[in-house]
């Protein structure tokens, strides 16, 4: 097979030869800008512009931190209590009831919740951060069935 198409291409006279060669070339040339080249552009351009929308964030968030008086761990409300008795009692007292609560190191604690209301989760962590310097270092939730509720897994560290 490979014998009769080379013998094929040199029966063919040389303008021929040549002519069929630059198509070859321009073949390669589309199908490489059309299939790779383009896309591949396409996506860098949209990764380029995520990186700039987060550096614009982190920019936002320094700025946000730097306004914000530094306040002590030990002059937060709760100081004297540990981070599970805060989580426990704060939870309670916005509606929810975490599955599970387990210590993770010295400053932190897994907590899971099943069915919880994304809207009093929500209201909850801006508390825990707000007041007791309780942060999310790590977060994963599932939608349920039922709307506005959510499945998820938090590992909070105090400051």
């Amino acid at each position: 097979m490979k014998a009769q198409i080379k013998e094929w291409f040199y029966g063919l006279q040389p303008r021929e030869r040549w002519i069929l060669a630059f198509g070859a070339l321009a073949f390669v040339v589309i199908v490489l800008w059309g299939f790779i080249l383009r896309p591949l552009n396409a996506e860098m351009a949209r990764l380029a512009t995520a990186v700039d929308a987060k550096q614009r964030l982190l920019i936002d968030v320094a700025r946000i931190e730097g306004e914000q008086p530094s306040s002590v761990a030990s002059g937060r409300q709760g100081a004297d209590q540990t981070l599970q008795v805060i989580i426990d009692n704060t939870a309670r007292s916005h509606g929810l009831n975490p599955t599970r609560t387990r210590a993770n190191g010295p400053s932190g604690v897994d907590v899971s919740f099943q069915s919880a209301s994304a809207d009093a989760l929500a209201a909850w962590l801006v508390v825990l951060h707000g007041t007791y310097g309780v942060d999310v270092e790590t977060a994963s939730f599932t939608i349920t069935r039922e709307p506005g509720l959510v499945n998820g897994q938090l590992l909070l560290r105090r400051l």
